[in-house]
This record gives C-alpha cells, structure tokens and sequence, in this order.
C-alpha cells in the first residue's frame, strides 16, 4: 500500500509539474514580450504550422456548404467588382494588378485571390472568409458592412478573378489619384 501511495504521489507530483509547465511557462512567455508580436516579425516555424492548420480546421467547422447563389449568373460581376476593388484589390491585387503598398507590411502576407489556393476554396468557404474575416491577418469582417447579397457578389466576383477581362483589369488597377499619400 505505502508502493501505492509513495507512486500515486510521484505521479501526482509529476502530472501537475507538467500542467504548469505547459500553462505557465507560455504565460511567462508572453508576459515578458518575449514573443515579438509586431507585423514586420517573421512567423516562427510553430505559428507557421500551426496557424494554418487551426485556421483550416476552424473555417472547415464553420463554414457552411452554402452553394452561391450567383455562380453562374455573369450579370453581378458588375456589383461585385465595385466591392473588390473598394475593399479587396488593395491588399490582394488581381491579375497584373498589384496590390497597394501597404499590402507589404502585412503578416501574413494577404494572398492572390487568383491563384489555385484561393480558387480552390469552396465557395460556402469564400462566402465564410469574406463574411467573418481572419483573425490576427488583416482579414477584415466584411459582414458588419455588407448583406449577404453583396457578399455573395464579391464571392462571385473573386471566383472571376482567373479570367477578368483587359478592361475589368484598368477598373481594378489604382489611379495616380489613388496613390496619394497626405499627412495633416
């Protein structure tokens, strides 16, 4: 019996040294500004793993399996591409479009909507990103400012992106007036 007990109490002692391990010494971390939280630091190897991942597996439990309503219906291209180039263009750009400077000082960094990463998302997923944002990116809630059908069309509009016409592109691309920078 005193066996027992003298290993039950190693055990204990051993369970709670490794609860506090992985509770506190992460606090202490973090409370010493260890962990350089700035946009211009480089993501170290766990954020890179892991914050795709749990970004991933979050978006895939609540993201709903809406169908567009738009998808095949080219007439709201025209309202989708005012939002997207209001609000999209100048952190994501578009084919032959750069974005914005500011775009460079994001990070992540935020991607081309064209590309086969961002196409490949479903479209209940593209609706989900839109609407909610992504913490922590620069991602913005556009559900706060849009109705549903107006996400929908920026949606569809990002689904257009691979295939936007030479004068879709000179819509999306910034004017001169659009680059200044004025400081009070």
């Amino acid at each position: 019996m005193k066996r027992f007990v003298k290993n039950g109490a190693t055990f204990g002692a051993g369970l709670l040294t490794g609860v506090l391990l992985t509770v506190i010494v992460p606090l202490l971390v973090m409370a010493t500004g260890m962990i350089d939280m700035s946009a211009s630091a480089k993501p170290g190897m766990l954020e890179t793993i892991l914050a795709p991942w749990a970004f991933t597996n979050s978006m895939q439990k609540r993201a709903s399996d809406m169908k567009n309503p738009y998808a095949n219906d080219p007439s709201v291209l025209v309202f989708g591409m005012p939002h997207y180039r209001g609000s999209c263009v100048l952190c994501h750009g578009a084919p032959d479009v750069k974005p914005a400077g500011l775009a460079a000082g994001l990070n992540p960094p935020a991607p081309a909507l064209h590309t086969d990463d961002a196409q490949s998302l479903s479209d209940g997923n593209l609706f989900w990103i839109i609407k909610n944002g992504i913490r922590m990116t620069g991602m913005p809630a556009f559900g706060k400012t849009h109705s549903d059908e107006e996400l929908w069309h920026i949606a569809t509009f990002v689904r257009h992106l691979p295939e936007i016409t030479d004068a879709e592109r000179e819509i999306l691309a910034p004017k001169a007036s659009d680059m200044e920078h004025h400081h009070e």
